[in-house]
């Protein structure tokens, strides 16, 4: 991979950064790539170069005048979806001031000796040293043998304080003293609520053939850790057993390689595809949908709920709260934080633990189909209560709103920049 960088002058010096992350693409990383990268652009003596991690684009292009995509795919001629050795190769051969990774853990350890070879042969070569930083979520604890990567960051940044507890006793006092934490941020002109009726109704009526349904909404994809399968369960027992005006709706791949075939766990549940269960048609995981036709889907939702065995961050539940959706979702890792210790939220109180065989062994949390079914009777209910239970919902709403809209993309992204700044 070879980059051509702006030389430097004196009256303007450029700062030459390779970010490492997903971009791009739908996945989380990709939307906090996007934010972040759209935020550092606007700074003119910034040049990034992007190694994009799941950027399935076919060359090299220019997403800014400053910002050159390299997909990894394209970078590696071994088709290593990280571009491991290109990576590497960069790193000892290019002038970066700073080297970013948004990434888990896991990914940069398992590189973690030739990292510090990278470094150490630079030194050696009387090379120009380049900061490392590292933006990294925690969605279920390590062990310290994943840790070792974090001795070559000069900054350790991750999204929550739950993650930097988890840290605390895994890693090195050294290193835990360095951890800052710095949330995501929320776009509130690309998620926010819709008010005109009419507008939502047209959108409701398009998906589901009526606007007289109440909607049960998740947006994540459908992959193991998201478990969409005892969502699916939760919502049938209820389904079957109140015979309530209520529809699922799943924004996924419903058949995603990465996670269950809901055609035929719905065939296997009862559950009617196109009269009790919904999928968007034709959704690709790579390309998703643009943000303001998201903004739309989430409008519809009467209330979001969410099976997830861990999160990071937990992005569709902060847009979700950003809309002023009512919120269901299970009471572990960063939810806990991000709905004000469930002061915001509806939280399952039950949580089995359970072993991802595929995950490095991770231990997540599974939640209780019976629960689903019992809470989605409790939200479809509220419709009928009075006008006291009424408010004290929409005051839960709304201070899941100004909890979450507090974070601004902007904000974030500038935090960072004095990182970078303060860093060279």
């Amino acid at each position: 991979m070879k980059v051509v960088h702006t030389k430097k002058t004196k009256k303007d010096q450029p700062i030459n950064l390779l970010f490492y992350g997903d971009f791009n693409c739908t996945t989380g990383f990709g939307n906090v790539s996007k934010k972040l990268i759209d935020n550092w652009s606007k700074n003119k003596n910034f040049n990034i170069v992007v190694l994009a991690i799941n950027d399935m684009s076919k060359a090299p292009y220019n997403y800014q005048p400053n910002v050159l995509v390299i997909p990894c795919l394209v970078a590696d001629e071994n088709k290593d979806s990280y571009a491991r050795l290109e990576l590497l190769k960069a790193l000892y051969s290019e002038s970066f001031d700073v080297f970013f990774a948004l990434n888990d853990i896991e990914v940069l350890n398992s590189m973690t000796e030739h990292l510090a070879n990278v470094k150490k042969e630079r030194m050696k070569a009387n090379k120009k040293k380049t900061k490392y930083i590292l933006y990294t979520p925690i969605d279920s604890e390590p062990r310290p043998s994943d840790c070792v990567v974090l001795d070559l960051f000069d900054e350790i940044i991750t999204y929550t304080e739950y993650a930097k507890a988890v840290l605390k006793p895994i890693v090195k006092e050294s290193i835990w003293k360095k951890i800052k934490v710095i949330p995501h941020g929320i776009d509130t002109e690309v998620f926010f609520p819709i008010y005109e009726k009419d507008e939502t109704s047209k959108t409701k009526t398009q998906i589901f053939g009526t606007d007289d349904v109440f909607v049960f909404g998740s947006v994540n994809r459908n992959s193991a850790r998201k478990d969409l399968g005892t969502l699916m369960i939760g919502f049938a027992m209820f389904k079957h057993t109140s015979q309530a005006n209520a529809v699922l709706y799943l924004h996924c791949n419903p058949q995603d390689r990465m996670g269950i075939d809901c055609y035929r766990l719905s065939e296997r549940l009862g559950l009617e595809v196109g009269k009790d269960i919904f999928f968007p048609e034709g959704f690709n995981e790579n390309k998703g949908i643009s943000e303001s036709e998201l903004n739309k889907i989430y409008n519809t939702f009467d209330c979001f709920i969410t099976t997830t065995t861990a999160e990071g961050w937990g992005l569709s539940i902060v847009e979700a709260m950003a809309c002023k959706k009512l919120v269901v979702a299970p009471r572990h890792t960063s939810i806990q934080e991000i709905t004000d210790n469930g002061n915001n939220a509806f939280l399952f109180k039950f949580m089995q633990r359970a072993v991802f065989v595929k995950k490095k062994k991770k231990i997540r949390f599974i939640s209780n189909p019976e629960e689903v079914a019992q809470v989605c009777g409790i939200v479809y209910n509220l419709q009928n209560e009075g006008d006291e239970v009424l408010a004290d919902v929409d005051a839960i709403i709304q201070k899941a709103y100004n909890h979450v809209t507090k974070w601004k993309w902007n904000d974030i992204a500038k935090k960072f920049e004095n990182i970078i700044l303060k860093l060279i």
